[in-house]
């Protein structure tokens, strides 16, 4: 990957790229974070992804110097992020990869998934995996989350609420997701905002678009009281 530095090599499927609509956006919240200095002045920073496909958004920040914890339910595409950690020459102790579905269901509850909806590439059938709260993760002691990605076609919530004691503890920095009410369970989605707000008490929320322009928070929850 060389369109943002430091560069890096990725593994892919048949010389598939990764799906890139939003990373503009994307991109944007790592420019204001200055990813780049930040984790050279102190690699012991951590970035974690959660849905990563095929892990371009915690490798590069690997690249960056941050340690990093990859979380990526689908078989093939964790063993093409191993493989893109081992191109790169990224040790284990600074790029993670853990196939386990992040949920605030107990650690080490069983999920399915199924292949005809979409959400895996299981070769055959339905693909079970195991879960894990954030809250359990083994982190180093005294760490900082500096940013957490996820992008899990609409389970964000499950996702963070398996995070409160992180952010109660303000482990976590700064947190980016995907916002898609328009397809996906529109229930969940209307209460992902307001926890952000009330329940998790961020100090600041921003909405970017695909073509990462920003608008404002009112403006979103327009749109999304037009869809819903």
């Amino acid at each position: 990957m060389n369109d943002r530095l430091p560069s890096f090599k990725l593994a892919t499927i048949d010389a598939d790229k990764p799906y890139a609509d939003g990373d503009l956006s994307q991109a944007t919240v790592v420019n204001s974070l200055h990813l780049v200095n930040r984790c050279k002045q102190d690699p012991s920073l951590i970035v974690v992804d959660v849905g990563a496909l095929f892990g371009e958004f915690g490798l590069y920040a690997a690249a960056c110097g941050c340690q990093v914890y990859i979380f990526e339910v689908q078989p093939e595409y964790a063993d093409l992020i191993r493989t893109s950690a081992a191109l790169n020459n990224f040790s284990t102790s600074r790029v993670h990869v853990l196939e386990k579905a992040v949920s605030n269901l107990p650690s080490n509850s069983k999920l399915t998934f199924s292949q005809k909806g979409g959400q895996t590439k299981a070769s055959e059938g339905n693909l079970t995996v195991s879960t894990i709260r954030l809250d359990d993760v083994k982190w180093p002691l005294n760490s900082t989350i500096l940013l957490l990605k996820i992008d899990v076609e609409g389970f964000e919530l499950n996702v963070l609420r398996s995070a409160e004691k992180l952010f109660s503890k303000n482990r976590i920095h700064h947190l980016i997701f995907e916002y898609t009410a328009w397809w996906t369970d529109r229930g969940a989605q209307k209460d992902l905002i307001p926890y952000v707000e009330n329940t998790l008490k961020s100090k600041q929320l921003f909405a970017l678009d695909r073509t990462a322009s920003t608008i404002s928070m009112q403006d979103l929850l327009n749109r999304v009281i037009k869809i819903l």
